[in-house]
């Protein structure tokens, strides 16, 4: 018994290609490329050439996202990991200690919409802000967030996914939504 199969595609070739080329060349196409052009540029682009203010030996993945530059100082040896939002505010700073490590998808935002009820929508709000302030030996684990007006002491270890809203005393360990103290970390 001699049964042949038929390819899946045999007889639809010309109409896969022909939808291939009105998909390549249409205003959808071109719309989405200049779109993506242009997002790339102000994610990953505009702020390299800001004045970020950083030490020696400090890498910063290129999925990373970095608001006001000049307003983000960073020590030697830092290290922010993809998918980190570092967001300094017009009038605020995140300052990195000395051999920092920011584990992939952590957030730190200086700022933070109003939100009072006043009638203005809250994208329109005057933002609050305080700065945040990284000390030297820490380690932010994956996924954090570290809200503004937070100091994190020296030898910190933040626990990932942990929300860090209040400040970080030396040489401890914290984590949970928001973060509290698991231990001191071992001598």
């Amino acid at each position: 018994m001699n049964t042949q199969v038929t390819p899946w595609y045999k007889g639809q070739l010309r109409s896969f290609l022909i939808e291939i080329i009105e998909g390549t060349i249409s205003i959808s196409l071109l719309g989405a490329l200049i779109s993506n052009f242009f997002y790339f540029i102000h994610e990953h682009v505009i702020w390299r050439k800001r004045l970020l203010k950083k030490g020696k030996y400090v890498r910063i993945h290129t999925r990373a996202s970095i608001r006001n530059a000049q307003n983000i100082t960073m020590g030697n040896n830092v290290r922010i990991t993809m998918d980190c939002c570092i967001w300094a505010e017009k009038n605020s700073k995140i300052i990195f200690g000395d051999n920092v490590l920011v584990g992939p998808g952590a957030k730190l935002f200086s700022g933070n919409h109003g939100m009072i009820q006043n009638g203005i929508p809250m994208v329109y709000q005057q933002r609050t802000e305080a700065d945040i302030v990284i000390g030297n030996d820490v380690w932010i684990g994956a996924n954090s967030v570290v809200t503004s007006g937070v100091t994190i002491a020296d030898g910190v270890v933040i626990a990932a996914g942990s929300i860090v809203t209040k400040d970080v005393p030396q040489y401890c360990v914290v984590g949970g939504i928001p973060a509290k103290l698991i231990k001191k970390r071992d001598l």
